[in-house]
């Protein structure tokens, strides 16, 4: 193994010392309020839930971060039903996000399972499909400080005063 790959894409200032057989990683930068999974290879249902179990698990982790998900070296081993079983981790208490998810998928079968995944987690309304990894960070920079629709916190008084005026 030679020495770190340093990788600035989106100027973090973050060492990688990659292992042979890695499927996934993943990155959070919580100046940025953003996580990165990096996936390469052939990639399975238990290598997704995986990363996804790890990172929710870390102390650096927050619901609020956006997201940067990147399939361009992957090649997704997914069934239909497989698609659910992730859709349904992902919708779970613990493992559920409130930011942009930026998706990166350089061909149509990654396209397709990332919007099957949107569709049954129910999160449509915050996924971005990029074909590029460089689209998706520019993207990114430019709404990392909006929040996505339905995410939004809505004070009660609001609401109950909209409610009245609609009578």
């Amino acid at each position: 193994m030679e020495g770190p790959i340093v990788r600035n894409p989106m100027k973090f200032l973050i060492t990688d010392y990659p292992s042979e057989g890695t499927i996934g990683r993943y990155r959070i930068d919580s100046d940025r309020r953003m996580r990165i999974e990096e996936y390469q290879g052939k990639v399975g249902l238990a290598d997704l839930k995986s990363i996804v179990h790890s990172m929710a698990s870390d102390p650096c982790w927050s619901a609020e971060f956006h997201g940067l998900i990147d399939f361009s070296g992957a090649e997704l081993d997914l069934s239909a039903n497989d698609i659910l079983r992730l859709s349904l981790v992902l919708k779970h208490e613990a493992n559920r996000t409130s930011g942009w998810l930026a998706y990166v998928a350089q061909n149509s079968t990654v396209f397709g399972i990332v919007r099957m995944l949107g569709y049954w987690s129910r999160s449509n309304d915050r996924i971005r499909i990029f074909g590029s990894r460089e689209e998706a960070e520019a993207w990114l920079e430019l709404n990392v400080d909006q929040i996505p629709p339905h995410c939004r916190e809505v004070e009660l008084p609001e609401v109950a005063a909209s409610l009245r005026n609609a009578i």
